[in-house]
């Protein structure tokens, strides 16, 4: 049931800003795998979203900016837990075609804090900070990144989650 929510809200929220849509926008979906804690399972992590390009760009525009929104599912030790994120991002790419290099750290929420037994991220407000890197081929783009999300202190208990996936998104 969570999956459905979290598909049909990504679908409205892509379909409502695509009459606004620019050729710095996408839409993502990535898979992945929680590192830490382990989850017991290979594919873990869902999640889709959608990438707004902002207006500042620096070295000739190879390196560009645009934030990111996304909803999420992970399968923990504990059960299902929504994420959502929204994050700025900066991407190194030198051609307009080719590799790229991306950076970004923003905000999220979890709707459960507990993530096992001996795991326990302090509160649901979150910090993300995200490396990836990957292939832009023009109208699509494949990619690989790792994701770290942690209250920064803000709560007593700090333990984090590390999580790595596979992003595909779509220009629009």
């Amino acid at each position: 049931m969570m999956m459905k929510a979290i598909f049909c809200a990504t679908a409205l929220l892509a379909s409502s800003i695509g009459i606004a849509a620019d050729a710095g926008n996408a839409i993502f979906v990535q898979v992945g795998h929680t590192q830490d804690p382990q989850p017991g399972k290979s594919i873990n992590q869902f999640a889709a979203g959608a990438g707004f390009g902002l207006p500042w760009s620096f070295s000739e525009g190879r390196v560009s900016s645009r934030l990111d929104a996304s909803l999420g599912y992970v399968d923990t030790k504990k059960g299902g837990v929504a994420q959502t994120t929204v994050m700025p991002v900066l991407r190194y790419q030198p051609d307009a075609v080719g590799y790229f290099l991306e950076a970004g750290l923003g905000l999220g929420y979890v709707s459960r804090q507990r993530w096992s037994n001996s795991h326990d991220l302090g509160g649901n407000l979150h910090f993300a900070s995200r490396l990836g890197g990957g292939y832009d081929f023009g109208k699509y783009a494949l990619g690989l990144n790792l994701t770290h999300i942690s209250n920064a202190g803000l709560y007593d208990d700090n333990d984090g989650a590390n999580l790595i996936d596979i992003r595909v998104s779509w220009k629009f």
